[in-house]
């Protein structure tokens, strides 16, 4: 695993309550953007656990199915590192580099038995977006009692009751990758081959199990 440092994502940001005594952790992929944008219409700001460890009382953390956040976070890297990354070409007056945009067509249609091995043997190598979840919250403040939720069509009215925030406003920003036609495409190119092909499921499961296994004792156990 690299270290979270690498990428631009700064460990322990997150969100706080005007208290700072409720502190919800930035997991990318996880309605960062959605609960950035609804926090903020509700008094909360981005803050770093350290900065208000001495007031906090409980760590908040939302969790998503790791299969449907690794797909999503992978349709986001390759929007953002190949689709509109800068290629190497060669001219009359020797190589350089332009910026050429590459259509989702394009990635699927070059697609093979190669990209798919290294794709799938480093899946969650890729930048922060599919990182395991857990270690955005593991070591975190760990003395400090956790409040867990997941991802699901109930997931606004649970944390708007907890909360006691206000609802949503309609015009809020959701950030919504169903909505880039590049990343849809992606996606359900992603869905098919891990319907297709079992093994691959099955890679994705092993290296997010830790993940799985919290998800599942949230369901058994929702407290």
């Amino acid at each position: 695993m690299q270290p979270l440092a690498n990428k631009g994502y700064t460990h322990g940001s997150g969100l706080t309550n005007p208290e700072r005594t409720k502190f919800i952790v930035n997991i990318p992929k996880n309605a960062s953007s959605f609960l950035l944008n609804w926090s903020q219409e509700n008094r909360w700001t981005v803050a770093h656990a350290d900065d208000v460890a001495q007031t906090l009382e409980e760590i908040i953390v939302v969790l998503r199915d790791p299969t449907e956040r690794w797909v999503s976070g992978f349709a986001q890297y390759v929007s953002g590192n190949i689709l509109h990354a800068k290629r190497f070409y060669s001219t009359d007056t020797g190589p350089g580099p332009d910026f050429q945009y590459m259509s989702s067509s394009e990635f699927i249609n070059n697609y093979n038995p190669l990209t798919e091995r290294l794709l799938f043997d480093n899946l969650e190598l890729f930048d922060d977006h599919v990182w395991p979840q857990h270690i955005f919250f593991k070591d975190l403040l760990p003395n400090l009692p956790r409040k867990y939720f997941y991802i699901n069509k109930n997931i606004n009215d649970q944390l708007q009751t907890y909360l006691g925030w206000a609802p949503a406003s309609e015009n809020l920003d959701r950030n919504n990758s169903n909505n880039d036609s590049d990343k849809k495409v992606i996606k359900q190119f992603l869905r098919n081959r891990l319907s297709q092909v079992s093994e691959l499921q099955k890679t994705i499961l092993d290296a997010y199990v830790e993940d799985y296994k919290l998800i599942e004792q949230i369901k058994n156990d929702p407290r």
